[in-house]
């Protein structure tokens, strides 16, 4: 993914989360190609699954360069599982004809509230600590897109609100990515 000589600026005692949380990204766009080349509920769990690691790993990187990295190490693991297993439980659910995304609602949603609190209140241990914002604003343009999808076709007709989610994701990803190779620890 990274020539050589760029080397990484990650808390080493979290690198598993930096890990899982770009395999969760990488595993979005293959279960996304996955479920948009055939929608259904078995097509959507390959593409839900992996964003639930990346929400989850993400939100443990955040605890562990904010606020303590002991809480994140042991946090992670069972944030993942219960990741995970939001989104089986929905998906056993709609086996049943009666899935239940409200507790895949708070994977995704409550480290978004949460987080924005955690820049807030706790010191940076990098510098370009700011990038943080501008990935979660990426991210919430991403979601303004996704609730939008049918408007924005309307409006511009050659592409959709759910492709430009994509791409504002993808572009907070970057984002990131670029803010773990330039960034100096404090």
């Amino acid at each position: 993914l990274l020539a050589k000589e760029h080397a990484l600026n990650v808390l080493v005692e979290l690198k598993p989360c930096y890990y899982w949380f770009f395999t969760g990204i990488a595993g979005v766009g293959l279960g996304s190609i996955y479920y948009h080349s055939d929608p259904s509920n078995d097509t959507l769990l390959w593409d839900r699954l992996p964003m639930s690691i990346a929400f989850m790993s993400f939100f443990c990187i955040i605890l562990g360069e904010y606020v303590s990295i002991k809480m994140a190490k042991s946090l992670s693991y069972p944030l993942l599982l219960v990741g995970a297993g939001s989104v089986l439980y929905w998906w056993l659910g709609e086996k049943q004809g009666h899935g239940d995304l409200r507790i895949y609602g708070l994977v995704q949603y409550l480290p978004l509230l949460l987080m924005p609190v955690i820049l807030l209140i706790y010191p940076a241990k990098f510098s370009h600590g700011n990038r943080y914002w501008v990935f979660y604003g990426l991210y919430g343009l991403a979601k303004v897109f996704e609730i939008a999808d049918l408007p924005i076709y309307q409006l511009l007709g050659f592409i959709s609100g759910h492709s430009l989610k994509h791409l504002a994701a993808a572009a907070g990803c970057a984002v990131f990515l670029s803010q773990l190779i330039t960034r100096k620890a404090h």
